[in-house]
């Protein structure tokens, strides 16, 4: 669901004259860092079958007895992962959209090929390797995700992978090698994943740059322009308005119950968060610092890694690429109970400094940055890259004036992504921050489990005030970037 909401709004937000993209790209790309927390938050809050916001107006409609939705279910479950993990797919997508060149999409028209045509046996196949980088990094994500189907899944007794390693951890005595041994099967399943990815691709060419200059046009929907339009409102509803809505209002209140009368409400939340209490505040700080090193630090890994992978001739290449995606299998929770213990057994004393929290920031999102860069480095056409080893550039020369320069769009929203999901980031720090170093991510569930619904309400707005601000900059550096 995620994968086919990805694809739909990045051909509408990249390829069509669809009104108001450039607004929608940094809407659409708020849900994903609020983070699973966040999310699961919200949307307990608005779909709760017996106080939820939506199902309270629901009832003084109509005066129905009955829950409009229930957010406590299985299908409830992946509507709420799917849209929080849609943006991902955006982003992924959207980078490798952004340097097709419309002239293939201009063949199939002057054959008599209509837009949604052209969209489906053009665009998408030329896309097939972008949109499965970002079917496998959701797929293998949601393999190891905790916070969502945990808190929302209990009341159903629906239960994951990470929920039995977590009970496993919690037991006494605790069974670590059965929660060590599920996690090496997570870590078997996403190595098939990479295995069927790869056979997918193999002997096929989907070259949509080439040494040829092109204008970059948009398609020209006509009548089914309101209809994407409408379809990109309904995504931010749902995603974005209506869960901030409902945060906003709970941290607003002065009790963790829900008010509606601005009498009964303060700001004394944002005002303890800000201002009282000096742990948020560094929290904030900490996570601005690791959000910025990730990001660079994990463009310039993954970069290197994609471009080794899709360009060298090494045997060893997709042995390269599967170690690269293993982190991804393991589920936060035991990344971060290993790698603690491997800190506390290392001479450096790394434990609770920040750069031990960064190494595992950059360790965990490495399969992410490595997607997003891998589905945009094949695209680029080897020529390029030839001729400017035939007029003698060094390795080091190609990737500075060649390769990255047509990089840059991917780049540019691959450190973005890296830089939201640091910012939002719970299991990989929860062990490793400690005083001192305290981040967002641990900070808001604490709050969670001990400061109200009030307060984390307010940490969360502040959270997501921050992820506006960063996208807001970075895009204005991709705007001038494509102009350039």
């Amino acid at each position: 669901m995620a994968t086919a909401i990805g694809v739909g709004l990045a051909w509408t937000l990249h390829r069509t004259t669809v009104p108001g993209s450039r607004l929608f790209e940094l809407l659409v790309a708020i849900p994903y860092p609020l983070g699973p927390l966040v999310g699961t938050l919200a949307w307990s809050e608005l779909g709760s079958p017996r106080d939820g916001l939506i199902n309270q107006l629901y009832t003084s409609l109509t005066g129905s007895p009955d829950p409009l939705i229930n957010i406590y279910s299985v299908p409830g479950i992946v509507f709420v992962m799917a849209i929080f993990e849609a943006p991902v797919a955006v982003l992924m997508i959207g980078a490798a959209m952004q340097r097709m060149d419309p002239s293939l999409e201009e063949c199939s028209a002057v054959f008599g090929g209509g837009k949604l045509r052209t969209a489906f046996r053009v665009t998408l196949p030329l896309m097939l390797p972008a949109i499965l980088s970002a079917a496998l990094f959701l797929f293998t994500s949601m393999m190891g995700a905790f916070a969502i189907p945990t808190m929302l899944g209990t009341s159903a007794r629906f239960y994951v992978a990470t929920t039995a390693i977590y009970v496993l951890f919690q037991g006494y005595p605790p069974n670590y090698p059965l929660a060590a041994a599920l996690g090496l099967v997570l870590v078997a399943i996403t190595a098939l994943a990479v295995w069927l990815y790869s056979r997918v691709l193999k002997g096929r060419s989907f070259t949509v740059v080439s040494g040829r200059s092109y204008r970059p046009r948009r398609l020209d929907m006509r009548g089914w322009t309101p209809v994407l339009f409408g379809l990109e409102c309904f995504y931010v509803l749902i995603s974005l308005v209506l869960p901030l809505g409902a945060l906003l209002l709970a941290s607003l209140q002065r009790s963790g119950g829900t008010s509606w009368h601005p009498a009964e409400w303060t700001l004394q939340n944002y005002h303890y968060v800000l201002i009282d209490f000096p742990t948020t505040r560094e929290a904030i700080t900490n996570s601005l610092l690791l959000g910025v090193g990730t990001g660079t630090i994990g463009v310039a890994l993954a970069t290197v890694i994609a471009w080794n992978v899709h360009r060298s001739n090494s045997s060893g290449r997709r042995l390269l690429e599967q170690v690269t995606m293993l982190p991804q299998a393991f589920p936060r929770l035991i990344f971060a109970f290993g790698f603690l213990w491997m800190l506390l057994a290392l001479p450096l004393h790394l434990y609770g400094t920040l750069f031990a929290v960064l190494l595992a920031y950059v360790v965990v999102f490495i399969p992410l940055a490595y997607r997003g860069m891998s589905g945009v480095v094949i695209q680029i056409d080897r020529s390029l890259e030839e001729a400017a080893r035939v007029s003698g550039a060094s390795w080091g020369r190609l990737m500075r004036t060649v390769t990255v320069p047509l990089l840059r769009t991917g780049l540019l929203a691959t450190w973005a992504l890296l830089f939201m999901v640091s910012v939002r980031e719970v299991s990989a720090s929860l062990f490793l921050s400690g005083a001192g170093t305290q981040v967002l991510g641990p900070a808001i569930f604490n709050f969670w489990d001990s400061g109200g619904l009030p307060r984390v309400s307010a940490l969360a707005m502040v959270q997501a005030a921050i992820i506006l601000v960063a996208l807001f900059v970075v895009r204005r550096f991709a705007g001038n970037e494509i102009k350039a």
